[in-house]
């Protein structure tokens, strides 16, 4: 009898065991693997949200979840949306609502309707017996590809002296075209140039104090670019010109995967702006063309600038389009490596900003949250993008300095000193 209860106690001892392993081991270890799993639905069948019609992206562009999806009970989890290639996109995301955290998706498309951006001149003279390959001269770049499609299409012979008449054409993966007219003057000599008159032509100089007067308001504040071209500048005179504000060349690169280097009167201006009490932004004239190449150049300029406060923020100066077509790379490519290098600078604390003539900002330059220092040399620019500065000219004349120099506008309500 004994033994039967004793069997018993066991029995029921092992089951127990058994219990405890299961509740408190393998249950666990399913609720630990399925704990984290989320289901994502559909956007468009939940009642809640208002889903656009054309969920469309121009590759380049920045767009947002917000763009597209819209929640009338509920908060939505915004953020922008990060792609690299055209075709569909799934994009998942989350809202809150009183029942709590929701995940649902969309489906985008990127898509590229932007023909290439050609630079080429209506005119053109070249050598008899010139190869064709000279159209590969010309600036020629695509939103999306890297190498772009280019042809001369007509009735023209390179064999033969005379003028011909042909269309320049650039035409990318998704069919987007571009079509210029170019008369090609085929000739047994180049005409000569006299280098001479062009050197002895007198600069039109713009006097400071004028412009001063012309752009100074309560929303605005004055000021110059300066390099190592101006030689010693003479701050105190500067201080007394009314300049209020100077952006400093830190250095750059020499040439395509060249070695960097500092502005060899950079750190004379810097010493000389902080004693006068100037505020000061500094810029970067950059080659790079790898987003690797670009954090390189953010840390150089940042070890650089140890023992500076900056007022205004970190340029990244990048103007070699002549050089594009030999790196091989997109609008979208060169517009990422800009943005690297200043979300670099961005995190190590200091504010940043992009440089740009009108011209490339409207053709090349892809968009960006970034800020944007313009350069339009006219009297009233009609530039229509965001921009906190913008460089009026480059033949200012400031007592202070033997020479040109580029003259300033900072825009207060776009950038809070």
């Amino acid at each position: 009898m004994k033994k039967i209860i004793i069997t018993f106690i066991i029995t029921l001892l092992l089951i127990a065991s058994l219990g405890f392993v299961y509740f408190f081991l393998l249950k666990k270890d399913t609720e630990d693997k399925t704990k984290y799993v989320v289901t994502y639905t559909d956007a468009s069948l939940d009642k809640n949200i208002k889903v656009e019609k054309k969920l469309d992206i121009e590759y380049g562009r920045i767009r947002s979840l917000s763009d597209f999806v819209s929640i009338e009970n509920g908060t939505l989890n915004d953020f922008d949306i990060v792609y690299d290639e055209l075709g569909k996109l799934k994009v998942e995301f989350s809202y809150i609502n009183n029942f709590g955290l929701n995940h649902r998706y969309i489906t985008l498309n990127i898509v590229d309707t932007t023909a290439p951006y050609v630079s080429v001149p209506t005119y053109k003279t070249v050598l008899i017996n010139s190869d064709i390959e000279f159209i590969r001269g010309f600036f020629c770049a695509d939103n999306h590809d890297k190498i772009v499609e280019r042809s001369l299409e007509g009735d023209y012979d390179f064999s033969t002296i005379g003028t011909y008449n042909a269309k320049y054409v650039a035409k990318d993966i998704s069919g987007n075209k571009s079509e210029r007219n170019i008369t090609i003057n085929v000739v047994e000599k180049m005409p000569s140039s006299n280098n001479n008159s062009n050197q002895n032509t007198p600069i039109n100089y713009l006097d400071y104090q004028s412009l001063y007067n012309q752009y100074k308001t309560k929303n605005t504040k004055i000021g110059i670019d300066i390099s190592r071209w101006q030689g010693d500048v003479d701050f105190a005179k500067l201080k007394e010109s009314n300049v209020e504000f100077i952006m400093i060349r830190l250095g750059g690169q020499d040439g395509i995967d060249g070695e960097y280097y500092t502005d060899s009167k950079f750190k004379r201006n810097m010493d000389e702006a902080k004693k006068y009490g100037f505020d000061v932004g500094v810029y970067f004239y950059s080659y790079a063309y790898t987003n690797e190449e670009a954090i390189n150049q953010a840390k150089y300029v940042i070890e650089n600038l140890k023992g500076y406060d900056l007022k205004l923020p970190i340029v990244f100066d990048w103007e070699c389009w002549n050089k594009f077509n030999k790196m091989n790379i997109s609008l979208f490519d060169i517009t990422n490596v800009q943005n690297t290098f200043l979300n670099y600078v961005e995190e190590k604390g200091y504010k940043s900003a992009r440089y740009g003539s009108k011209n490339y900002l409207i053709n090349a330059w892809q968009e960006s949250r970034h800020l944007t220092w313009l350069a339009h040399y006219i009297n009233e620019t009609n530039y229509d993008g965001e921009y906190f500065m913008w460089q009026r000219c480059d033949t200012g004349k400031v007592n202070g300095i033997n020479g040109a120099v580029d003259v300033d506008i900072l825009y207060l309500d776009k950038y809070d000193l």
